[in-house]
């Protein structure tokens, strides 16, 4: 029975977020919302969802993949308190920097359902971003990846 709720869990996150991180179509709330947020024009904001059941956290999705400026809302899905945290050792020096610069490396504690951590990528240098999300025990990993937006097949330093 606990693998049919945490299916459930899983299935109306899902339902919440999308499937995917496709760029085709923004919808024009969600354009606004990113305006209201300050992101320049065109940024997308996109949500991952934190949850637990017992000893285990849930982040949905795990990997999500943004360009420079984008957004990134981390959104508790019950009333446990969650805390999301950067790995410094799993960054790199730059993406590093970046994140402790604009006090981004680690979230307040969210201590409600709805309560939300908003990250901003303006200026991000593009690589991976490994954190791990906490709550009452239990951990779950997850990772942003900021696109270079000269292209994946780009050529120079990085």
């Amino acid at each position: 029975m606990r693998g049919a709720g945490l299916l459930a869990f899983l299935l109306l996150v899902l339902g919440m977020t999308g499937c995917g991180s496709s760029r085709e179509e923004i919808p024009d709330a969600e354009l606004e919302r990113a305006r209201e947020l300050g992101l320049p024009s065109g940024a997308r904001l996109y949500r991952v969802t934190l949850g637990g059941r017992g000893a285990r956290e849930h982040v949905v999705p795990t990997l999500i993949t943004v360009r420079p400026g984008d957004g990134v809302e981390f959104f508790t899905a019950d009333h446990r308190v969650h805390t999301v945290t950067f790995l410094p050792d799993s960054l790199t020096p730059a993406a590093h920097a970046f994140l402790e610069s604009s006090g981004q490396l680690r979230s307040p504690p969210l201590v409600a359902r709805g309560t939300r951590f908003i990250l901003r990528f303006q200026d991000a240098p593009p690589g991976r971003y490994p954190f791990v999300s906490e709550g009452h025990g239990g951990t779950a990993h997850g990772v942003v990846v900021v696109e270079d937006p000269r292209g994946p097949f780009s050529s120079g330093g990085g």
